[in-house]
């Protein structure tokens, strides 16, 4: 990771940008307290929140994370984003609300196209505000500094009372025993309690929407994998599924025994795949081993309520 001085063309090209962006008005992104301004060609995203430009497969996401700032900083270090495919190639201070915050500039693989990415990590002792500008490499004369400007431009407006389900493109109802605790980003989290992060031993049941398009050729075979892809989870095993209709939609449901990856506690997984419109939908729910089996219950009920949405966004 390095820091460089700012040329002086490139400045005046930064000015210019910023100068051509403040003549658009800021919109708040649904399900977020933050605003921006989008670049010219953006529009509000389907499945996420923030903006996208399909044709140039161009995007900004906006997550809202419940940790402090300065700790998701130095979680960013030039090792930690390689393990996540993400090459360092540049990094500075920005100024942000009147505070200090991060800029990184990316590059990462992913289908077979070279991206480039501007992330913001931006916020205060309390929460995390995570902006990350995504574009084809090929692109970047066109995009880099139009997505760079635009990520400047984020604020956090007055916390208001929100609405969780704001601009997402599903509905699910909570119940006595799974309480809604937490929008983030294109997910719902839901825990016994109510809060997040979760009570020790407690229960946790999400529930949200894939970002990108997936080809889904086999069903079960792609819940197995996606199951296997769970983070908080390792040594997957006595995987059992079935096909099942959730929301007037085919799904596959499958149950499986795993390892949290963090303590090593035996964790009971409960997971279902809606495919839709070239993408899917996931919803997952993790409960220790010891007395699963009601919980599993009371996971299939609250999934039974998902329901997909109007794909218009306000």
């Amino acid at each position: 990771m390095r820091y460089r001085p700012i040329p002086l063309t490139i400045a005046a090209v930064w000015a210019f940008s910023g100068a051509l962006l403040s003549a658009r008005q800021a919109v708040r992104v649904p399900g977020t307290d933050v605003t921006l301004v989008p670049p010219e060609g953006f529009s509000l995203a389907q499945r996420f929140p923030g903006f996208e430009h399909p044709g140039l497969q161009a995007s900004i996401m906006v997550s809202e994370l419940p940790s402090p700032a300065a700790d998701m900083k130095a979680g960013l270090t030039t090792q930690a984003l390689a393990s996540q495919g993400l090459a360092v190639i540049d990094s500075s201070t920005v100024r942000i609300d009147g505070a200090d915050a991060l800029l990184l500039e990316l590059a990462q693989q992913s289908g077979g196209i070279e991206f480039q990415k501007w992330m913001l990590v931006a916020g205060d002792g309390h929460a995390t505000v995570l902006v990350v500008g995504s574009f084809p490499r090929s692109a970047a004369a066109h995009l880099s500094e139009r997505v760079r400007g635009s990520l400047l431009t984020a604020t956090r407006v007055a916390q208001r009372a929100r609405d969780a389900f704001e601009g997402l493109l599903f509905r699910v109802t909570p119940s006595v025993k799974l309480k809604l605790a937490r929008r983030m980003s294109n997910m719902l989290v839901l825990t016994e309690s109510g809060v997040v992060p979760a009570q020790d031993g407690e229960a946790v049941f999400i529930v949200g929407s894939a970002v990108a398009d997936s080809a889904i050729a086999d069903l079960r075979t792609f819940s197995e994998a996606r199951a296997a892809q769970t983070a908080t989870l390792t040594k997957l095993r006595n995987l059992s599924g079935r096909s099942v209709e959730i929301g007037g939609l085919a799904a596959y449901e499958l149950t499986a025994d795993a390892r949290d990856a963090q303590t090593g506690d035996a964790i009971r997984l409960y997971q279902v795949v809606v495919p839709d419109a070239g993408s899917y939908f996931i919803i997952q729910g993790l409960v220790r081993s010891k007395g699963s089996a009601a919980m599993l219950e009371e996971f299939r009920r609250v999934a039974a309520t998902f329901r997909i949405t109007s794909r218009s966004r306000s």
